[in-house]
């Protein structure tokens, strides 16, 4: 009896316990589904947004059309050879940076078998000279002082002298002699003797040189390029249609790629050719600075018209139905507008009043009639 007494208790005391363990195990699992569950969504408050604006004021508009170049020499010769011969070594090397004065030699060719030649040439018309003064003695004693005289200035080291005033007996005399054509022949020489040293022309540097002392040199052959520094010119390929806006001597904007320093020039030349491939002409823009180099790149920025009442803005505020947003009573409106510009950023417009609120940075889901709070806008 005590027996099934004990075991009764012992079943009462398993089942309370498990009882409270199955109740607290209902309650945590009540308590993590109620945690659960996402809270109640408020009811959205119409917000009124608020967006930049900038007031109209209609005025002048000079469009200026940037073009991209490379800053060229504005004096500049290419050293072509238009003799043959062994290029000798002087003082200083033919060296591109080398600089060089006005007059000063730049190079010298060989000329010592060609100089024989002229040497002997002049000899050929001083004996041709000295044969005719007997006959000149006799039939023309004036005329024999000038001749003798000028056989004694005659020197086979230097240029011929030019020959003496003739009277026109005398010149027919001479020439049947055959003294005249050998003069000009010996000129003809020695011009071409002075092709074989090369001087500069203007003061300047030798930017490149495509021989050295020692080379043979033939006729034709291009030896090098030397420029004047200091003076370049720009050229810009602008639009047909802008060129006639353009005027000579006009003042430009110069700003160099790698520098962003800023420098002035003035248009000098317009081409009258345009480029049938892109129907643009050749503009050149004359530059005088020290600072400058050549094959520096330059962006130019050319004044080419100019537009009266009319507003600046950004272009991506303009749809492809050429409307702006426009601010009125704190709602947006879309206002139609005549475009009749563009750059590379900005929209150059007409249609809009002096005063006017339009919006200053594109909005996204904008419409009209949507209330707005507007804020204006500071330009940097």
């Amino acid at each position: 009896m005590s027996k099934n007494t004990s075991l009764k208790g012992a079943r009462k005391w398993i089942l309370f316990v498990l009882g409270f363990v199955i109740i607290a195990l209902s309650f945590q699992l009540s308590k993590t589904i109620i945690d659960s569950n996402p809270p109640p969504r408020k009811k959205a408050e119409n917000s009124i947004k608020e967006v930049f604006t900038l007031k109209v004021k209609n005025g002048p508009y000079q469009v200026q059309i940037p073009s991209k170049g490379v800053l060229q020499a504005y004096k500049r010769i290419r050293i072509t050879a238009r003799v043959q011969g062994v290029m000798q070594t002087i003082t200083p090397l033919f060296k591109s940076g080398q600089e060089y004065r006005s007059g000063q030699t730049l190079t010298k060719i060989e000329p010592s078998e060609y100089r024989a030649n002229v040497i002997s040439q002049r000899a050929s018309l001083y004996n041709l000279i000295t044969s005719v003064l007997p006959d000149l003695q006799l039939d023309f004693p004036k005329s024999y002082t000038q001749w003798n005289n000028y056989l004694m200035g005659f020197d086979l080291e230097k240029p011929v002298p030019r020959l003496p005033v003739m009277e026109e007996k005398v010149r027919l005399f001479v020439s049947g002699r055959g003294i005249i054509s050998s003069y000009y022949s010996l000129q003809n020489l020695e011009k071409t003797l002075t092709f074989y040293e090369i001087k500069a022309p203007f003061s300047g540097v030798l930017i490149s040189a495509n021989v050295t002392e020692g080379s043979i040199i033939r006729p034709g052959q291009e030896l090098g390029e030397f420029i004047a520094p200091g003076d370049y010119e720009l050229m810009v390929a602008l639009p047909k249609s802008y060129v006639s806006k353009i005027a000579r001597g006009a003042p430009v904007k110069v700003k160099s790629i790698d520098t962003n320093q800023i420098y002035t020039g003035i248009v000098s030349r317009i081409n009258a050719r345009v480029n049938t491939q892109t129907q643009s002409v050749e503009v050149y823009i004359r530059m005088r600075d020290s600072s400058l180099k050549e094959g520096m790149y330059m962006e130019a920025d050319i004044n080419a018209m100019e537009f009266n009442n009319v507003f600046a803005l950004d272009r991506g505020l303009l749809n492809g139905s050429e409307e702006i947003f426009v601010v009125k009573d704190n709602k947006l409106s879309l206002r139609k507008v005549s475009s009749i510009h563009f750059t590379e950023t900005l929209a150059i417009i007409r249609g809009l009043n002096d005063g006017e609120e339009i919006v200053a940075q594109p909005m996204i889901g904008a419409y009209s009639g949507m209330e707005v709070n507007p804020i204006p806008y500071k330009s940097k």
